[in-house]
This record gives C-alpha cells, structure tokens and sequence, in this order.
C-alpha cells in the first residue's frame, strides 16, 4: 500500500478489512491511513468537479470563441475603419494600403528598402 497515492485496490482492501465482525477496534495507523483514504477521495471529487465545471463552460460558450481566422478578420476590418477614420478626419480620400513596408514618419509606403535605412 502507498501512503501518498492509493490505488483503488487499497480502498477496498481497507474497505473489507473494516467488515470484520471481530473487529472492533483500530490502530492508530489504520485509522489515519483510512482518513488519508477519505481525504484523497474527496480531493480528487472536488478537482475532478471543478475540471467538469470548465470543461461545460467551455462548450457552452463555444458560439462565442472566434476562430483564428474570425480574429484576424475582426482585427483587419478594426485597422480599416481606423484608416478610414484618420483618412475622413485628415479630409483625404481613403486608399488601401498595398501592402509592405511603410516609411515610420510619414505613413507612405517605403519603395526601396534602401531609402527607409
């Protein structure tokens, strides 16, 4: 027998040991082993409750989890009305970027790499 992780067979062993009609007493040994016993039962109910209680959550909510493709849309279309936003507030027309590298200072795209170094 473990002291610090019982199997299941412990517990019965113990279990059946405590069904002894002749029995009416009990170390001091056997008594705290039977209560580690309880301990451990009730711990692992407890955590294996809470793993349960996320785990529904989770599928619960799971309409509310975008996906990654989902996000990186948000965040795209989030960047797009910002530069629509400044390109209004600016009194510009609105163009979409094409992509690339962008000089820092003045917001334009960088040709050549050469010119932003």
């Amino acid at each position: 027998m473990s002291s610090t992780t019982p199997a299941a067979a412990d517990t019965l062993n113990v279990c059946d040991a405590m069904q002894d009609p002749t029995r009416r007493t009990y170390s001091r040994g056997e008594v705290a082993y039977l209560l580690h016993l309880a301990y451990l039962a009730g711990q692992t109910a407890a955590v294996d409750e809470q793993v349960a209680r996320i785990v529904c959550t989770w599928d619960d909510r799971a309409h509310l989890r975008m996906t990654y493709e989902q996000r990186v849309a948000a965040e795209l279309a989030d960047m797009d009305a910002a530069a629509r936003a400044r390109a209004a507030r600016e009194g510009r027309p609105y163009r979409v970027h094409p992509g690339g590298p962008v000089d820092w200072e003045t917001g334009r795209p960088v040709r050549h790499l050469g010119v932003a170094a």
